[in-house]
Formats: structure tokens, sequence, C-alpha cells
């Protein structure tokens, strides 16, 4: 670990990178019907561009890791950002919605190539329960985006149009990358040269890891769906208001966040596959419970769903520090297989739920079972024969 930096330092600085994509998906849900309005097009086609979103932080990554690990993480941290920060500002100035999505990718392609480096700088700087309780600490910062993001946009509709949010979105880029240039110097990492498909082959060739990953993106793609759908889920089966929407959506978050910093406890004195298999088994117990009661009242499935967002909380900080142990000299690489999958299959499954649609709650609550199941089962059956490893 770095001398000149403290646990805090790098916690705040590393979520306040991370946390440019939960704002970037919450802070404009309350928007959708503002932005279908002034663009002259409906809300459905407004909801593209969150699909677009996820698969431009997918492409970021997929190409931003490879050429992290070989030319540093700091300069593919400015670039990702520079380009982040100006899309947002256009954004804010566009008056079609074709244009709405090229930007909405552009913006995530930035943003993906800036925060494919989070998990490997950590990486670069921790090994075994200790990164996986740095992990834990950077989701539970990072979660206060998620927390707040609905809220804030909703106060910037009641006082300003929705092109705020964007204007808003680059100033937070110009702070985050100001406060990463000011607060945090280069990380020493392994160098390797620029050769991503045998990068991702020697990662994707790798069966435990897999395990890890895959098992990991099936449980965090429920969080994805419900995502997708919490509008409706709140706003139109529930027929909340929109600030009782960000209410709720927040408290769900806030499940998480109490969790995440749970397992940053617990890492201490359990291993981090235990509390994963934990995670997991529990997620898919709730998601069972959560398909079993979508006909009943909010107040059976909000904390239903809270219960089961906040499981993710055993799962993300583990997975990852479990994931990325095998890869140290191309860590970003390994992580951008993870944010492709991850990204990839969130929106996949979010589009399921909604090309499913049928003005209830099971499609939604169906997916958010099944994959849960499946990513136990993989986990559970998978990594029986886990062997600790710390270099690859």
């Amino acid at each position: 670990m770095s001398h000149t930096l403290t646990e805090r330092q790098i916690v705040l600085t590393l979520a306040s990178l991370a946390a440019i994509t939960p704002l970037s998906i919450d802070m404009y849900l309350p928007a959708f019907p503002a932005i279908a309005k002034s663009l002259q097009t409906s809300i459905p086609n407004v909801e593209i561009s969150l699909s677009l979103f996820f698969f431009g932080m997918a492409m970021g990554q997929l190409f931003g890791g490879p050429i992290s690990d070989a030319y540093g993480r700091r300069p593919m941290i400015i670039i990702g950002l520079i380009l982040f920060g100006i899309s947002s500002l256009l954004l804010s100035f566009t008056d079609s919605i074709e244009m709405f999505w090229i930007l909405r990718a552009i913006q995530s392609f930035g943003g993906g190539i800036a925060t494919v480096n989070v998990s490997a700088i950590v990486r670069d700087m921790f090994e075994g329960k200790e990164s996986a309780r740095i992990f834990s600490m950077i989701a539970m910062v990072m979660l206060m985006a998620p927390l707040i993001a609905p809220t804030m946009g909703s106060l910037i509709l009641k006082f300003f149009d929705w092109n705020i949010i964007f204007i808003f979105l680059s100033l937070y880029t110009l702070f985050a990358l100001g406060f990463y240039l000011f607060r945090f110097p280069s990380v020493k990492q392994e160098r390797v040269k620029v050769t991503p498909i045998q990068n991702y082959k020697t990662v994707l060739s790798h069966k435990m890891a897999m395990v890890f990953i895959v098992s990991q993106i099936l449980s965090s793609s429920g969080m994805y769906t419900f995502i997708t759908s919490s509008s409706f889920i709140y706003m139109e089966h529930f027929h909340v208001s929109s600030g009782q929407f960000a209410l709720f959506f927040a408290l769900n978050v806030t499940t998480l966040m109490i969790v995440g910093r749970i397992n940053a406890w617990l890492v201490k004195y359990k291993d981090p596959l235990v509390l994963l298999r934990i995670g997991m088994s529990a997620q898919a117990l709730i998601g069972i419970a959560l398909f079993a009661c979508q006909d009943q009242s909010i107040y059976v499935l909000f904390p239903l769903i809270g219960l089961y967002i906040g499981t993710l909380g055993l799962i993300f900080g583990n997975s990852v520090s479990l994931s990325l142990e095998f890869f140290p000299s191309i860590s970003a690489s390994a992580n951008a297989i993870i944010g492709v999958l991850q990204y990839s299959v969130g929106a996949l499954m979010g589009f399921t739920a909604s090309s499913l649609h049928d003005a209830t709650l099971f499609p939604i609550t169906g997916v958010m079972m099944v994959v849960s199941l499946c990513g136990a089962t993989l986990l559970l059956l998978g990594s029986r024969g886990y062997i600790p490893h710390h270099g690859s």
C-alpha cells in the first residue's frame, strides 16, 4: 500500500470515480417523462438510452482494460473522464432522441474506460482478505450515489429542466477528475504488452475464476432487472408519486450499503468465499419469496426487494476479490470481462423482463428469481475445488 495515502483517501477517491456509473443511471430515471416530452418521443424510446448506456459501459471496459494493463491506470482514467464529461455536457443541448442515444452511448463508453481501472487499482495495492475489505468499503461509499441520485434528479426537475441533470454530471466528472489528479498519485503496477485477445483468453479459460465471475454476473443481473423496471414497479403498479419513488428506491439501496459495511467487518474474520456463498444462497431464497409474493401489497414487496438487493453487499466485494486474485498482471483486463458480462447480461435481463411485460410483476420477479437461483447453484457446485491463489 502506498505510504502517501491513507485508507480513507484511497476509498473516497476510488469511490468517487466508481460513483459515475450509478449517478448516470439513477439520476435521470425520474426525468424519463420530461425527456420524452421535450424530445417529442415516447418513454420506451427514452428507456432505450438506458440499454445503450449499459452497452457503452461494457464496450468502454473491454477497450480500456488491456490498454490500462499496458500503459497504466492514470492516462486511461483521464481520457475516460474527459470523454464522459464532454458528452454529458453535449447531452444537455440535444434536441432529438437519436442524438440523445448517440451521446448517451459515447458518455458511457468514456465512463467504462475510466471505471474499469477502479478494481484494478485495488488489486495493484492489496491482496486477499484486505482487497475484499477495501472493495466492500468502496462499494459502501459508492452506493451513496444511487441512494441520493433519484432524489437529486427529482429535486432538479422541480426547479429546472431535465437538461440540468446532465450539466450536473459534467461538473461532477470535472470534480472527480481534479480530485483524482491532485489527491491520488500513480500506483505501481505490473506492466504487460497490449495483447487484449490473449488477456481475455487467459481470463475466459480460467475455470475457477469464471465460476466466480459468472455467478456474480447472474446475481447482479437481478439488480439490473429491478433498476430497469423500478419506475414501473413503484410508480405504475403501486401508484406512488415521483417523490415517494425516490424514497423507496433510496431505502432499497440503503440495505445494500448496510450489508456491505457488515461484510467489510466480517471479512476480517471469515473467508471471502464463505461470505460469498452465504450471500448468494440468501439471495436465491429471497428471490423465491419475492416471486411467490408478487401479488402482495407494497408493504410485503418493498422489504423483500430491499433484502434481495442487500445480499449483493456480501457478493460484490468478495466475488471481485476472489476473481482478480488469479490475474495480478492483467487485473484491468479481468475486470473488463466482469464489466462486459455484468452490463450485457444486466441489460439483457432487463430487456427480457420488459419484453415479457404483461402489466403484472410476474416477468420481473420471475427473472429476478431465476438469475439468483442459477448464480447460487453455479457457485455452490463450481467452487468446491477452490484453492486460494495469489498470482497467475
